[in-house]
């Protein structure tokens, strides 16, 4: 039977700082090879196979298909040994001459279960190093897993807990993985996320790599928020962005478009320069408005204008509303109606006419109680810090959106439902190389995550 079956290599992405050009692979079946196979398929399985049921049809069937994967991925290759002559000898990291030693065999857990494979394999006399230069082109490491292996298991241990996760895969799929290996695997392509993206914000900031291109964006949403988790035997800030593009919404107000999540448990100067460049690939640079909208958190905007100059920023509305509610009940009391009548009349004007009448409030009132005295401070310079971002009118006609609950929901999403279920505690690099995979996961950048998977 000639061969119908042909890997074609294209490069449909752009070059990337800390990821590179990343090469697709398509595999094309010609239909000839195809109708082959089914009719070699059917007329084995008209001899081999009898099933009373759909059930029995089905089990069968994926029994069948993971032999047949196992026996097509080890026919394939085949070829291994030759392919990975490089000679008699070839140049060692030490600079000497490692010698050809033979071809040794290495059992690999693949996606279709266990594939054995011989390869050509070197021995340095002088630093006593071995090597099997065939593994380090595929992108394998130490471990036993391919890196298609590492990709699925690090997409499906970031979606759900290490235990849970690897038991719905093994019912899934041919794989049986330990849940002390997935958070091995999770830490291992997290790393290499981490560290493209560092490589990334120093290229970018440095001006040694051109900017991202692509079509312009007429209005580009930046909003962040913290939230905490249990990191290192304490509760620890986890801050998280989203990024997005306008798109026009009911009530001539914007709704969000694709996010792009960020997520990480860093200091702010690293975080905001982590969510710069996830901005940069949206394209920040082409927008004609950015919009940073976040709550009163200093770090916010603090660092919001380094990297965001001239955007228009935004304080969430309902984040204003809550300190108007908690003057109200430092003055009137919990649970005073007259403090509810208060704030809900301030809250209303704030919305309708911007800050301007409630920090007039605030400069004629008369604390009833030390309490409400400090109280009182507190929120004259909150409002005098951020009035200008508390312009509500001019941004809702602008059909602005003034509500941070997309940053919100990116905590709970990517920090909440993953890493503060019941009873876990975690490590700082296990956490942080977890949300690293579960951001990309999140904003489907599944071709980066097997990027990722192969080894340098």
């Amino acid at each position: 039977m000639k061969t119908g079956i042909t890997l074609r290599t294209e490069n449909p992405l752009v070059e990337r700082p800390g990821l590179g050009p990343e090469r697709v692979i398509e595999m094309v079946i010609d239909q000839q090879a195809e109708q082959d196979l089914r009719e070699f398929v059917q007329a084995w399985a008209r001899e081999h196979v009898r099933a009373g049921s759909l059930e029995e049809a089905e089990r069968v069937a994926v029994e069948v298909s993971r032999i047949v994967g196992q026996a097509v991925a080890e026919a394939a290759l085949a070829e291994t040994p030759a392919a990975s002559y490089e000679g008699c000898s070839r140049r060692c990291g030490c600079g000497r001459k490692a010698q050809f030693m033979g071809y040794r065999p290495r059992t690999l857990v693949t996606l279709v279960g266990e594939v054995r494979v011989k390869r050509a394999y070197y021995h340095c006399e002088h630093c006593h190093t071995g090597v099997a230069p065939w593994d380090g082109a595929q992108g394998l490491t130490r471990r036993c897993y391919s890196p298609g292996v590492k990709a699925v298991v690090a997409e499906t241990a970031v979606r759900m807990p290490y235990g849970g996760g690897m038991e719905f895969l093994a019912r899934l799929t041919p794989l049986r993985i330990e849940e002390s290996a997935a958070e091995l695997i999770v830490q291992e392509v997290g790393g290499r996320v981490r560290e493209a993206q560092a490589a990334a914000a120093e290229q970018y900031l440095s001006g040694r790599v051109p900017l991202p291109t692509g079509p312009p964006v007429e209005r580009l949403y930046v909003t962040l928020d913290g939230s905490s988790a249990h990191i290192d035997g304490a509760w620890h800030e986890v801050k998280s962005g989203a990024v997005y593009a306008a798109q026009p919404g009911d009530e001539d107000v914007d709704r969000s478009g694709p996010k792009r999540y960020v997520s990480a448990q860093e200091p702010a100067e690293d975080f905001m320069a982590r969510l710069y460049v996830e901005a940069l690939e949206a394209g920040v640079h082409r927008a004609e408005e950015v919009v940073v909208l976040g709550d009163g958190a200093e770090w916010i905007w603090n660092h919001a204008p380094v990297h965001f100059p001239g955007a228009i920023e935004i304080v969430d509305y309902w984040h204003a509303c809550q300190h108007i509610h908690d003057l109200a009940k430092a003055q009137y009391g919990e649970g005073s109606l007259q403090g509810q009548r208060w704030a809900r009349e301030h809250c209303t004007r704030l919305y309708e006419q911007g800050p301007t009448p409630y920090r007039r409030a605030l400069r004629r009132m008369k604390p009833r109680s030390p309490e409400a005295a400090d109280k009182l401070r507190t929120e004259r310079r909150y409002f005098a810090t951020h009035a200008h971002r508390m312009r509500y009118p001019q941004f809702r006609e602008k059909r602005l959106m003034i509500g941070s609950g997309i940053a919100e929901a990116a905590c709970k999403v990517v920090v909440g439902q993953r890493l503060k279920q019941p009873g876990m505690r975690w490590g700082h690099d296990g956490a942080h190389s977890l949300l690293a995979v579960r951001c990309l996961t999140l904003n489907h950048q599944h071709d980066d995550i097997r990027h990722f998977a192969k080894a340098a």
